[in-house]
Order: C-alpha cells, then sequence, then structure tokens
C-alpha cells in the first residue's frame, strides 16, 4: 500500500473518520478550538497528538521530534 507523504489540512470530522477507520494514509492535521491536532496514519496506525501550535504540529508529523522523549 503506498501511502501520501505531504500534509493534508481536513476537518474535525474527517480527522474522526482516519482515526476510527485507519484510512486513507497519511500524515493530517485539523484545527479544533484552540488546538491543532496531527495524526500520523503513515502506515495504519493513527498516531495522534494534540499541540497549541501549528508549527508544533507540522514538525512532529515531518519526524522533526518525538513527543514525551
Amino acid at each position: 500500500m503506498q501511502c501520501w507523504v505531504h500534509i493534508k489540512r481536513v476537518s474535525a470530522k474527517s480527522l474522526c473518520e482516519v482515526i476510527e477507520n485507519r484510512t486513507p494514509c497519511g500524515l493530517f492535521l485539523a484545527k479544533e478550538g484552540h488546538k491543532w491536532v496531527a495524526v500520523d496514519n503513515s502506515i495504519g496506525d493513527a498516531w495522534t497528538e494534540e499541540f497549541p501550535r501549528k508549527r508544533q504540529a507540522v514538525r512532529w508529523l515531518r519526524g522533526m521530534f518525538e513527543v514525551g522523549v
């Protein structure tokens, strides 16, 4: 299965569907209230993190740092 490598901005509803269904593959970002939710579903695991700033979410999706390390 081939996955997209660019970050796709989606609605909160679409992001929930990615998390629940684990499809489609890719990197996703949504604004929910005052936070940014990032989902790395590049291999179908739907890793999800919340960030106060968009820049942090994008950096995490690009693999520039790990949360909790």
